[in-house]
């Protein structure tokens, strides 16, 4: 062979692996064994194990709550579930941080519009009921 050619030399005496014929069938995986706990893999793949779900901790409720409270109910009330969760989630690990503060942050907006609200409209009130004959 030449040099250029990228092909490698092969002996003479060299010859294709020879399949199995037919007749012979597949390969038979051995039984288990009785000391372990899980069945014999097939060949050339991963020994089985039992999957188990992550465990996620529950979201908690009075984060809920303030959310829930601070838009839709009662502002000053989604305040105090706010921090009433922040506290809870501190000691439990339990989700919904993120949700308290929401509650805690729209519940001041909230009650300061409300606040606001109310005094133009005692104003108002107060300047019609001054100005009647």
């Amino acid at each position: 062979m030449s040099e250029l050619d990228p092909r490698p030399e092969t002996p003479a005496s060299w010859a294709p692996p020879s399949l199995p014929s037919p007749a012979s069938g597949p390969p038979v995986d051995p039984p288990p064994s009785p000391s372990s706990p899980h069945p014999q893999a097939p060949y050339g793949y991963p020994p089985p194990y039992p999957y188990r779900f992550p465990v996620v901790p529950p979201y908690n409720t009075y984060a809920i709550l303030a959310t829930v409270f601070a838009f839709a109910v009662f502002a000053p009330l989604g305040i105090y579930f706010g921090y009433k969760a922040r506290q809870q989630i501190a000691q439990t690990g339990e989700r919904g941080s993120e949700l308290a503060t929401v509650g805690i942050i729209g519940g001041w907006i909230i009650s300061c519009l409300q606040g606001a609200f109310l005094l133009v409209w005692c104003g108002l009130f107060l300047t019609f009921l001054a100005g009647a004959p």
